[in-house]
């Protein structure tokens, strides 16, 4: 561990188990408590972790009012350690499973998957629905457009570029259905 720095297991004041981590002089910054968790002590501290932030008056300066603690040289984190099913430390639910998804059961971790995976398969259900021939007409362009959506936001999060797109747009186009809107012509001046 460096020098000066301390990590420990403690209650905070609601008797909730936490870690708390301090440096005797200095800040600690964000990249170093995640070092300071994934290599310390034979990796002893590595999980996952909710962190506090204090933006309270106190922490600003404020207006001298609440200047209750002294200035001590270094700092100290407090990290509250999460666990799946446990209850979060802040609101008290139950947290979901870090590992799968609660809803569908698919694993939260890649297990050889990527973005390409997951939109063949969603192709193929929804190429699977659209030619269904049960399906109305309705829930095919139903089906077709929100694939459609899933490409569109797989780019808009950055998972695959904008050729890429446009590629997968052209694979969907045989499967666009041809669906003719009926034209009210009755109601064609109702609102002049």
């Amino acid at each position: 561990m460096k020098r000066g720095i301390s990590v420990t297991r403690d209650y905070d004041y609601h008797n909730t188990p936490c870690v708390v981590i301090t440096k005797k002089r200095g800040k600690l910054t964000i990249p170093e408590i995640t070092d300071i968790l994934h290599y310390e002590d034979q990796q002893r501290w590595s999980g996952r972790y909710a962190l506090l932030l204090d933006c309270t008056e106190v922490t600003m300066g404020g207006n001298g009012c609440l200047d209750m603690m002294d200035e001590r040289p270094g700092d100290a984190v407090v990290l509250y350690e999460l666990e799946e099913g446990e209850p979060c430390p802040v609101c008290n639910a139950s947290l979901p499973p870090f590992q799968y998804c609660p809803t569908c059961g698919s694993a939260w971790a890649e297990n050889g998957t990527n973005i390409e995976t997951h939109l063949a398969d969603m192709q193929q259900e929804a190429s699977r629905s659209i030619k269904n021939p049960d399906a109305s007409e309705a829930s095919r362009l139903a089906w077709y457009w929100s694939h459609i959506g899933s490409i569109d936001l797989a780019r808009q999060l950055g998972l695959i570029s904008e050729k890429r797109r446009q590629e997968l747009y052209e694979e969907m186009r045989p499967l666009k259905p041809a669906i003719t809107v009926p034209v009210d012509t009755e109601g064609v001046n109702r609102h002049e």
